[in-house]
């Protein structure tokens, strides 16, 4: 396999590891949520959200093969870069 390739099955590998740990601490983090609800605490409540979802949004970044990330670890070759 190429060296792109390699790293982007990485870069999906690294997803799975994240909606794993998303999906774990999804139960906990949902208990928190009712709760803040239930007490009307509106900065408590948006932590509380964000905490159970960056995992699964960075899960979802991932596994949509992080274009971003794989621009900057293999930037795409001009062509006339060969023929300077």
């Amino acid at each position: 396999m190429k060296h792109k390739l390699c790293f982007e099955l990485a870069v999906r590998v690294l997803g799975l590891a994240f909606v794993y740990h998303g999906l774990v601490s999804l139960p906990d983090r949902v208990g928190v949520i009712f709760t803040m609800a239930a007490n009307l605490s509106p900065p408590g409540f948006a932590i509380s959200v964000f905490l159970a979802a960056w995992p699964l949004m960075v899960a979802y970044w991932l596994l949509a093969g992080a274009p971003f990330l794989v621009r900057i670890a293999y930037p795409p070759r001009s062509a006339d870069a060969g023929h300077e």
